[in-house]
């Protein structure tokens, strides 16, 4: 680790925590990716002609999952009628915070931090204006004292995220930024899509899993939801290159900490089962009459708030009763 700078215990515990520099790659399988790819088209196939079915009917002709769409699988009224995203000091916080520091890593971390984050907001701002619903329209309705702060924050937390990670080395490793990553199934009828925030490549090649993938967060942490965020990514790096990453890991940006994962071939088994469950919710609901909520498989829980159908709900009253109840004692 001697060739990163390691002035700070907090870049010392990463160094070796998380990026785990100049510890040994695990060797792998090189049948893993094609296992992994069978696995899900059998699981997919299981689904029958259903899936063909629903899949010509979605615009591109593929049934698409994503990380999001794997988050409703806990409940269709959530996968059916999720509430739709709304700027928030919080959440473009959270956007312009990713955008910041993918923008620093790519340039070298040589700017200032306020340099960075005008480079950011001017770029956003002016991205959609003439949109009502987009996120430079909310910008640029902000009053100038909360653009203020809210450049502030930024800066801040660009400072905080330096001062724990390390510059890497680039005759060392490569870093990609939000690098889109789709994967066709099932002869074109499913498609799994993502954009992992950072993918740290060492340039080494030999037979060793040398990826690692980190997802950053500004916001509250979710450990269970976070870390099936990343199994998805994983998965789809596996995927994509035909070995899977060492470690993924989320980390919070906020609190200058992170939870990490190692590479362990059950985990990603695990990822793709229930990939083809997202799959085969997606293909019920895609099937189903808009009228009939017989069948449809609700469950209440703290993923109410983002259904528009709580307000309403039978299911998520009692789910906020039995969580009252609880906190009660």
């Amino acid at each position: 680790m001697m060739d990163l700078p390691l002035e700070s215990p907090a870049r010392q515990r990463l160094a070796s925590d998380l990026l785990g520099w100049g510890e040994p790659r695990p060797r792998i399988d090189p049948q893993v990716a094609d296992e992994l790819r069978g696995h899900l088209d059998a699981g997919l196939a299981a689904i029958g002609d259903d899936l063909g079915r629903v899949a010509t009917a979605q615009r591109g002709g593929h049934v698409l999952v994503t990380k999001t769409k794997l988050d409703r699988l806990v409940c269709d009224g959530l996968q059916l009628d999720a509430a739709p995203f709304q700027y928030t000091h919080a959440s473009v916080r959270g956007i312009l915070g990713h955008a910041m520091v993918a923008h620093d890593l790519d340039a070298g971390r040589i700017e200032p931090a306020a340099k960075v984050v005008e480079v950011v907001w001017q770029a956003e701002a002016s991205r959609r204006p003439g949109d009502p619903a987009s996120l430079s329209a909310w910008m640029n309705e902000q009053p100038p004292d909360h653009a203020h702060q809210l450049r502030a924050e930024l800066a801040d937390l660009l400072e905080g995220f330096r001062e724990v990670w390390p510059p890497l080395p680039p005759e060392r490793v490569r870093i990609r930024t939000e690098e889109a990553i789709g994967i066709s199934l099932a002869d074109g009828h499913v498609r799994l899509f993502g954009r992992p925030d950072l993918l740290i490549d060492s340039r080494h090649r030999d037979d060793r899993a040398r990826t690692l993938v980190v997802d950053l967060k500004t916001g509250r942490p979710r450990s269970e939801h976070d870390r099936h965020e990343l199994r998805f990514y994983a998965l789809l790096v596996t995927l994509s290159r035909g070995r899977p990453p060492f470690r993924w890991a989320t980390y919070y940006v906020t609190e200058g900490r992170h939870e990490a994962e190692d590479y362990r071939p059950e985990v990603l088994e695990a990822t793709a089962r229930r990939v083809i469950d997202g799959a085969r919710q997606l293909v019920r609901l895609g099937l189903r009459d808009p009228g009939d909520e017989q069948d449809l498989q609700l469950r209440g829980g703290s993923w109410c708030f983002m259904c528009q159908r709580e307000p309403d709900c039978e299911v998520a009253a009692a789910a906020r009763m039995e969580h009252a109840l609880d906190q009660l004692g």
